[in-house]
């Protein structure tokens, strides 16, 4: 037994001895740093450049065409520690500095090529030109600000400007299938002229990559200035004094035709004097596009007008209530009349005794001061009537029109949230394809906070209490929808969200990335007051009616307890197919015509059945239509305000919880009611008028505005309050004057001032 043992111990040792020998040696060897003899490290640099410099061993070695790199080692044994990657300009405008290695340099040994990654700089230099391509010298610009896409910002000033700048091109990353290298842009935030930015922020951008030579567009207008009189339509005014954002001063005299243009004004907000032949307030003026100001001037013509009114105020004052002042004018006047009228009788009798002598049938009857009075009155009424059309003719239009009531609605019109659909995409570029119709605020980007908060501030003054806000999950909008709450917060406005969950191509986006959209959403805003308009978040999802309730289900299920998840179907037969999987319905319909046909019909049906489920219902209005530039058919006129009227009508008529106006800023389908260029107020008026408010607009001034909407003691103002003046004091003396018998002053003696005041009293 004991001699079996030993042969069944020597036969398992020698078997234990071959398997160490196969597997675990090699293994170990294996994991050694490498091997300890000379070899060749092959490189590979990402990206792929030329002239890359490594150093190792006393060996130089540079990168071919393909960015390939061969050079001999001594060894592979801390080969890390021996290797440099020195910072090398591999052209004129162009550095590499090493950014980093991926696996181990020792697998260089076994023949493998290892990835060297390298990060870039850029030379890189600009040039500014205006709007129409016109070269804008440098030192115009006072200072710029670039803004990388990794969050490094460069604040150039001063001689900075005029001389290229080094700035990082590219970087590398770790990637699935290796190191990827990953370029950077930048974009202009700020080009400060005259202390003001003449650039749309972030709206200009640039590679160094692609492109070494940039070319900043800067926003020069050409404005023309004039100047008229308050009160009288004419040009007064030698000149104007422009006073900047930086606090300079420029003083422009007018031309021979009465106005003075500057053709590269810088975008901003500038307060404007006119100097010379009156009295002239400065008045801000915000300069956003091509256009002309009118300024006004208090002339000294309308300093007398005013003078003289204000004294007949004070005298009547004075007068009235004081018979006994009034009498003795009285007995003065007729003491002057008297002696007038006994000179212009002796002149009457010479007179006629000179026509008896030349003409026998005797002289006219003369006739007295009583068949006198009745003229003195009706041309007093006719003074009267002249005034107050003229008062009228000068009170502003908008005021004008609330005083006859137009589109003064009952005070229940709109007794639920009024949301304005509001879109975010906007960049500088976008306003040069596909459009007829531009913002008077002028081609902003979205991301621009002041226009944010003026749109509020407008939709507001409208009756808007909220904006929908089309969204989905990328960095752009989620930063703009950020700064746009941050503005709703402040301003106590109210916000929505319409989830855009088809592509550009129409097609629906999987229901993963939905999911994972919403959910974003549902975390970062489902607590966030700014949404609260039903006690949860709205988000209407467009593109949900290509789905069925099953697939609607399994896609917001998880979120619908954070938000109130509406769809856009757009039939009635969609909205009974979806009952019960979402919270409502919104219909997104901006191409009817509420003139003609059953639309109202149909928002009726489609409300009823939402309601019956219990869910909300958001109706659609729609000032008008035209998406011919987009692929569109129809156009949807806008008549002057009644396609609103109209369409309000049935959205109000269909009992909607929410009313959906449709829409603040869409202007490639043209259905914005944001103050354009083509279309002007007229639809915003509207809007208010149906709501019960009065817009303030808030666009930069034009020639063609009366003011801010705002009436101070302004020269319209000015002047209706002094022709009310003039009017009040002969009013009351006539008034006065009949309520005391005519008598003639031949009939009494002087010394009858007793009764004259007691008939006055």
């Amino acid at each position: 037994m004991d001699v079996t043992r030993r042969i069944v111990r020597a036969a398992l040792m020698s078997l234990l001895a071959a398997v160490l020998t196969v597997v675990v040696l090699p293994t170990a060897a294996s994991a050694r740093p490498g091997p300890a003899r000379p070899g060749t490290l092959r490189l590979q640099t990402v990206p792929s450049l030329p002239g890359v410099v490594v150093k190792v061993d006393g060996q130089v070695a540079r990168s071919d065409a393909k960015g390939r790199i061969q050079v001999r080692v001594r060894n592979f044994v801390g080969l890390d520690k021996r290797l440099v990657v020195p910072q090398t300009r591999i052209s004129p405008d162009r550095t590499v500095v090493f950014d980093r290695f991926r696996g181990n340099l020792d697998a260089g040994g076994r023949g493998k090529v290892v990835e060297l990654g390298v990060r870039t700089s850029r030379l890189v230099s600009w040039s500014f030109i205006d709007r129409f391509g016109k070269d804008v010298p440098a030192g115009r610009v006072t200072a710029m600000r670039l803004r990388s896409n990794t969050g490094e910002i460069r604040d150039l000033a001063g001689a900075e400007l005029s001389r290229p700048l080094w700035v990082a091109e590219s970087r590398t990353q770790q990637g699935p299938q290796g190191l990827v290298s990953k370029q950077l842009y930048y974009v202009v935030d700020s080009a400060m002229v005259d202390g003001t930015s003449v650039v749309n922020r972030a709206g200009q951008k640039f590679v160094p990559w692609e492109q070494q030579a940039w070319v900043v567009q800067l926003l020069f207008f050409r404005v023309s200035f004039t100047a008229t009189d308050m009160f009288f339509t004419r040009q007064a005014g030698k000149g104007i004094e422009l006073t900047r954002a930086d606090g300079g001063v420029q003083r422009l005299p007018f031309g021979r035709d009465g106005t003075t243009v500057v053709p590269d004004l810088p975008r901003g907000t500038y307060t404007i004097t006119v100097f010379g032949g009156g009295v002239s307030f400065g008045r801000p003026v915000s300069i956003s596009k091509d256009q002309q100001v009118t300024l006004t001037v208090i002339s000294r013509a309308d300093l007398a007008l005013v003078t003289v009114a204000v004294l007949a105020v004070a005298v009547g004052l004075v007068l009235f209530g004081r018979p006994h002042l009034l009498a003795r004018l009285r007995r003065a006047g007729r003491v002057a009349a008297t002696r007038t009228r006994d000179r212009q009788r002796s002149r009457s009798r010479h007179r006629r005794r000179l026509r008896t002598r030349r003409d026998p049938a005797g002289p006219e009857p003369v006739r007295d001061a009583a068949e006198q009075r009745p003229e003195r009155l009706g041309a007093g009424i006719t003074l009267l009537v002249v005034l107050a059309a003229l008062a009228g003719a000068l009170l502003p239009g908008d005021a004008a029109r609330a005083q006859v009531g137009q589109d003064s609605p009952h005070p229940s019109a709109a007794p639920v949230p009024v949301l304005a659909y509001y879109y975010i995409w906007f960049n500088p570029t976008s306003w040069n394809r596909a459009k007829i119709d531009y913002p008077l605020l002028g081609r902003y980007s979205s991301d621009d906070v002041e226009i944010m908060r003026r749109h509020v501030r407008m939709a507001k003054s409208v009756g808007i209490n909220g904006f929908l806000v089309s969204w989905k999950h990328t960095p752009q909008l989620d930063e703009r929808l950020a700064k746009l709450v941050e503005v709703a917060r402040e301003e106590h406005f109210r916000l929505g969200i319409v989830y855009q969950g088809l592509d550009f191509s129409r097609t629906p986006l999987a229901f993963d990335t939905v999911r994972t959209d919403l959910s974003y959403f549902a975390t970062r805003y489902a607590t966030d007051p700014v949404f609260d308009i039903f006690g949860r978040p709205v988000v209407v999802w467009t593109g949900s009616d290509r789905f069925t309730a099953a697939q609607i289900q399994a896609t917001v299920g998880g979120v619908r307890g954070k938000l109130l998840v509406l769809g856009n179907a757009k039939s009635l037969q969609a909205v009974e197919s979806s009952q019960g999987v979402l919270d409502g319905q919104a219909y997104y319909w901006s191409s009817v015509d509420p003139t003609a046909g059953a639309s109202g019909q149909k928002l009726a049906a489609m409300s009823r059945a939402v309601h019956q489920r219990g869910g909300l219902w958001i109706a659609p209005v729609t000032p008008g239509f035209d998406a011919r530039l987009v692929g569109g058919r129809r156009e949807v006129p806008r008549r002057e305000g009644q396609t609103l009227r109209a369409s309000f009508a049935a959205a109000r008529l269909s009992e909607p919880d929410a009313i959906g106006v449709i829409s603040w800023n869409e202007f490639s389908e043209n259905t914005h009611i944001e103050p354009s260029e083509r279309f002007g107020t007229l639809d915003i008026n509207v809007l208010a008028g149906l709501l019960g408010a009065q817009a303030r607009v808030d666009v930069p001034a034009d020639s063609s505005d009366p003011g801010d909407g705002h009436w101070g003691l302004s020269g319209g103002s000015a002047l209706v309050v002094t022709g009310a003046a003039v009017v009040a004091l002969p009013l009351g003396v006539l008034l006065r004057r009949r309520r005391s018998p005519a008598r003639d002053p031949r009939d009494r003696p002087d010394d009858t001032d007793a009764d004259d005041d007691a008939a006055d009293r």
